[in-house]
């Protein structure tokens, strides 16, 4: 009878879980939605994924017309075979999401590694409250929302999948493990290291344990050999002189990873320090990096002091998120502490399973779900932030704003769609920002004001200037205007749509 019952319990908790996961994933295909219905979406970085996976997608591998100066191909930006592993869900989902497939695609991803989260801790406690509470940690986590800002990003997608690869590990299921293993090597050049620490964690954890002490051993070989071959043969073959490998920004350490490890094991201390003071010379960050410590310390990261072997995890991307020289990646916005707030419920959530006592376990658990979302809720204010210039919009679903253009001017959103379905998907096209990546899946597509051979001009004529202030975007946008080369299809505030005539003499 006592069995009978447990099961019906344990399916009970399941259920409770699974009804989280169906909450957010419903909310955040909503907000993916919203903020490219109505143009929230960037050229930077939504419009360069979208021309990438087009152009993967027909089995090309082209310069990006995105970018709005160099010759630059999307894999010399990261070192990612991602979107080439996605391009059979292209033919799979394209036909009817468009432009919006990646989005989808990110969503599933976020939701699988929560459920990487939930059989974790299910497998390691045999408290059936505590799994489902993990899960709903992961959806809670202010990171998890910010990254909202950043629409779609490989870092996003690639964390998700750790959570998955950490309970494939922990259930010895080892083609699974390989093929995430796989799969958040090759998403960034970068992802090796997280790896390679992971490796180090597994090994230190199961040392015991013949078969997993080998597995760990492979883990940490094959992401030192990655990383090494990623930066000694892939990077120095695919540079070219318009576009050298700019992604390591780290002029505090060295020039690149070798000066950068020698400098560490150089100078301990000083690397100490840096995670912690502001490095850029500008008091304006002053503050950015105890933000973010305070955030995710109150968040259940207080509960890692307990339990250091699990600091293993969080040392890479902390050193790479506070080392570097661009202030914003140290900060609580965008997607820059989306590594970490992927696998903090995993670890909070192990560490209070660790707890004998089940009242214990059920009050902490608890506790750590009710504070991360009050502070995630505080923070939504951003004016309770250190950098309060970084708007909300894309995140505060409980707002107006969410389901609406956010323009000043307002305009009728369904409206540009249909004017927008006018322009041949063949053409070749010049547009601002916020609508480049509604039109990027075609072989040609530019960001303004770079034009080259575009046939159309499709703008914003207002709040979506960049790289141009506005200024400089009207009187760019003047010249079209009075061009005899140049034919207005529409102009419907703020929306202007040009056609390159070519006849004129």
């Amino acid at each position: 009878m006592l069995l009978k019952f447990s099961k019906i319990e344990n399916h009970y908790w399941k259920w409770g879980f699974y009804i989280i996961l169906l909450s957010f994933g419903f909310l955040f295909l909503t907000m993916y939605f919203c903020n490219h219905y109505f143009f929230r979406t960037n050229a930077y970085d939504y419009g360069a994924y979208n021309f990438a996976f087009n152009d993967f997608a027909h089995f090309r591998n082209s310069i990006s017309p995105v970018y709005h100066k160099g010759h630059v191909k999307f894999i010399q930006d990261h070192i990612s075979f991602t979107l080439i592993l996605f391009v059979p869900l292209y033919w799979l989902l394209a036909w009817l999401t468009g432009s919006y497939t990646l989005l989808l695609i990110q969503t599933l991803i976020i939701l699988f590694g929560a459920w990487g989260v939930f059989k974790l801790v299910e497998l390691k406690s045999d408290n059936k409250l505590l799994p489902v509470l993990a899960g709903l940690h992961y959806f809670l986590i202010l990171g998890r929302w910010t990254s909202f800002t950043s629409d779609c990003n490989l870092a996003i997608i690639t964390s998700s999948m750790v959570p998955v690869f950490l309970y494939f590990f922990e259930k010895r299921k080892w083609i699974p493990v390989a093929l995430c293993f796989l799969f958040i090597l090759t998403s960034r050049e970068d992802m090796a290291l997280w790896t390679l620490f992971i490796g180090f964690f597994f090994l230190a954890a199961y040392w015991k344990e013949k078969q997993v002490r080998r597995a760990s051993f492979v883990v940490i070989f094959v992401s030192l050999a990655y990383f090494v071959f990623v930066f000694l043969v892939i990077i120095p073959i695919i540079e070219t002189p318009e576009k050298k490998f700019s992604l390591f920004n780290y002029s505090a350490l060295g020039k690149n990873p070798l000066e950068a490890l020698a400098f560490m094991l150089k100078h301990p201390f000083k690397i100490l320090s840096l995670l912690f003071i502001n490095q850029s010379g500008n008091p304006a960050y002053n503050g950015v990096k105890t933000e973010f410590y305070i955030v995710y310390l109150i968040s259940g990261g207080l509960l890692l002091v307990l339990r250091p072997k699990y600091f293993l995890l969080f040392i890479p991307i902390i050193a790479k998120k506070m080392l570097n020289d661009d202030p914003i990646r140290w900060s609580v916005e965008l997607y820059y502490s989306i590594e970490f707030v992927s696998i903090l419920p995993v670890t909070v959530y192990l560490i209070i399973a660790s707890f004998r006592k089940k009242i214990l376990q059920f009050i902490l658990g608890l506790l750590v779900c009710v504070v991360t979302f009050s502070m995630t809720m505080y923070k939504f204010n951003s004016e309770k932030r250190v950098l309060p210039w970084w708007h909300t919009t894309k995140y505060t679903f409980y707002k107006s704003t969410m389901y609406s253009s956010g323009y000043s001017s307002g305009f009728n959103a369904s409206r540009v769609h249909d004017l927008l379905n006018t322009i041949p998907k063949t053409a070749s096209v010049c547009a601002s920002g916020r609508i480049l990546p509604h039109l990027a899946f075609r072989e040609k597509i530019y960001l303004f004001p770079r034009i080259d051979d575009a046939e159309y001009l499709v703008i914003f004529t207002e709040e979506d200037t960049f790289p141009l202030n506005q200024e400089q975007f009207d009187q760019e946008i003047e010249k079209y205007l009075n061009s005899p080369d140049w034919k207005i299809i529409a102009c419907e505030d703020p929306l202007l749509i040009l056609k390159k005539e070519t006849n004129t003499r």
